[in-house]
């Protein structure tokens, strides 16, 4: 049986457009997306983010964990100010263990055991994922130091609990993870 999914035109343009604008292009080159989109407005990429997190709580209640999702898998309508999201297609029902070691994806947006053999891929990987996210289109993604970060201290603390690496300490769940960024953008 084949299945196809029909969608209706998104006039977006992906974050990571690595085949137009190769790192170290995407950072800094006029014409690219991510380099466009980190001009925005502090309010208008926590926006963003607020439609990439309402995602994935949905993701996460309806029994999936995200699996490969990074930059590129953001869509960004520079005209209506609009974020979609795309590129799903790795996203696992629940309980997924991981059987590859490395899982697929963007090393800059992946918890330490998305790297482990046997390891738990649940909640407390898709609140990484989220913090990953929230450092990459808001701070200096892997450098997650607070000279980088351009949206306060209280979502800067967030979004550091978030990528712990020791995954008790991160928040349980996304909506737990999602709740506490709201509360932090009082």
């Amino acid at each position: 049986m084949l299945i196809a999914a029909v969608f209706d035109w998104f006039d977006g343009e992906c974050l990571h457009s690595h085949w137009s604008f190769p790192p170290p292009q995407k950072y800094t080159h006029p014409d690219s997306p991510f380099f466009r989109f980190r001009q925005l407005s502090v309010e208008e990429r926590l926006r963003s983010l607020d439609c990439i997190f309402s995602f994935h709580v949905d993701v996460e209640a309806s029994g999936y964990v995200a699996v490969d999702f990074y930059d590129g898998s953001i869509l960004y309508d520079f005209k209506n100010n609009v974020t979609k999201i795309c590129d799903i297609d790795f996203y696992q029902k629940k309980p997924f263990i991981n059987t590859m070691g490395r899982l697929w994806g963007s090393s800059r947006f992946m918890s330490p055991e998305e790297f482990e053999l046997g390891a738990d891929i649940d909640k407390r990987t898709n609140v990484f994922n989220m913090g990953a996210i929230a450092f990459g289109l808001l701070g200096g993604e892997r450098d997650r130091s607070y000279s980088k970060w351009e949206a306060g201290e209280k979502l800067y603390e967030t979004a550091l609990r978030a990528v712990r690496p020791d995954r008790n300490e991160r928040y349980a769940s996304v909506a737990e993870f999602y709740a506490a960024w709201n509360a932090a953008r009082v």
